[in-house]
């Protein structure tokens, strides 16, 4: 069956596509275009740059972190109130195809976090019903281009075929981007970087399989000829060469003096090219060597676990999360936006907690039932009622040398 979908979609009054002719769930032709396209040209791929630990570290940790964030859906009540609605994207969002909630934000983080931007395939049902978003991987556009207002995506597919899609059949969540039209890819701006990290990696790999475990010159105390020169070193690298000649013996017949080369791991850089790998990797992801496992690392972003956790938040997954959500809000109905939970990220021990539950019913910002409800506990009969005292006392800034109270 071919796939089929219209060239121009509906919109609504504010301008939004008000449905998504799409992939239909019935349509066996989904698992033909899964086997698309998209191999990466040059020596250093996706899969090389995460065979490097820090690099794997960090885009694992950002896109695990967000992907263990609730993702919500609200409709926008007006005057600052909002209301949590049900939706496929916050339980289902791959619609009726087998890939978890947690496992679909983590694919299209690490398409992010990669190549600086990620492709979202909508999936309707026979009515035209939105419901789901499979995750194109961004090797498989081919290009991205402007017709009016929308634009135009085409796909790589296998035997060289190539499809066309247009804005809200395929939802684009841009990176960094400096002509609104294709994201900045980390993997081919830092390719140099992550190159010589990896050569780094390279060099010391074989340094343990095939250099030598001792080096150095070899001369004869008496004449030999070339042939029997070169016999001599064959059977010496022989025993030498390679971790597992560990503690064996060499023996050649002949009276040989050797001078070694010494060579230390600082000479040859292997560790400070490693350490600097791991600098670098952090520096592009914004992230304090502690958390990409450093060996003696200071987290710059504070002592405490709230305090850190508040920072991570604020200056790395806010900027990941963000772009997602702006994406999303545009194939949701009009006044619904999309939001991640930091709520479990943020929560402290369970007694601070409490102390701040505690206060809230009592500042009448929280019923005693929702306060129990956080807390996972049932209701009690009389706990919907708001408590009319007054909010808990903040205490004051102190007061600045001339006797008034410090901005």
């Amino acid at each position: 069956m071919k796939v089929t979908h219209t060239t121009k979609q509906p919109r609504d009054a504010a301008g939004r596509f008000s449905s998504s002719p799409q992939w239909r769930v019935s349509d066996p032709a989904f698992s033909e275009w899964l086997s698309m396209s998209g191999i990466s040209a040059g020596t250093l791929n996706e899969d090389s740059a995460l065979g490097l630990t820090a690099f794997w570290r960090a885009v694992t940790l950002i896109a695990g972190t967000i992907s263990g964030l609730p993702l919500r859906v609200y409709a926008d009540l007006g005057n600052g109130q909002r209301e949590q609605v049900p939706h496929f994207l916050s339980d289902s969002p791959a619609g009726p195809y087998d890939l978890s909630a947690f496992s679909w934000v983590e694919m299209v983080m690490a398409h992010l976090l990669i190549h600086g931007e990620a492709f979202l395939k909508s999936v309707v049902t026979e009515d035209g019903d939105l419901v789901g978003l499979w995750p194109i991987h961004p090797l498989a556009i081919n290009s991205v281009k402007w017709d009016g207002p929308d634009r135009v995506f085409e796909v790589g597919m296998q035997h060289g075929r190539t499809e066309s899609y247009i804005s809200g059949e395929v939802t684009q969540v841009l990176g960094l981007t400096t002509d609104g039209t294709r994201g900045l890819s980390p993997l081919s701006i830092f390719r140099n970087v992550l190159n010589t990290a990896k050569a780094g990696d390279t060099a010391a790999n074989a340094s343990l399989t095939s250099g030598s475990l001792i080096a150095g010159l070899v001369t004869a105390e008496e004449e030999v000829d070339e042939v029997e020169a070169k016999t001599i070193s064959e059977r010496l690298n022989a025993k030498m060469k390679g971790a597992e000649n560990a503690g064996s013996f060499a023996f050649v017949n002949r009276a040989l003096r050797f001078t070694p080369w010494r060579m230390t791991n600082v000479d040859a850089q292997f560790l400070e090219t490693r350490g600097m790998s791991v600098e670098e990797v952090a520096r592009i992801y914004g992230l304090p060597l502690s958390l990409l496992s450093a060996g003696g690392a200071v987290s710059s972003f504070g002592t405490g676990v709230a305090e850190a956790n508040l920072a991570l938040q604020k200056y790395v997954l806010v900027g990941w999360t963000s772009r997602l959500e702006s994406a999303l809000k545009a194939i949701l109905p009009v006044g619904h936006f999309a939001e991640f939970q930091y709520a479990g990220l943020m929560a402290g021990t369970p007694r601070v907690e409490i102390e701040l539950l505690l206060a809230q019913v009592a500042g009448g910002l929280l019923t005693s039932n929702e306060a129990r409800a956080i807390r996972n506990l049932p209701p009690i009969e009389g706990g919907d009622t708001l408590r009319s005292g007054s909010a808990p006392e903040v205490s004051q800034p102190p007061a600045s040398q001339g006797g008034e109270v410090a901005a």
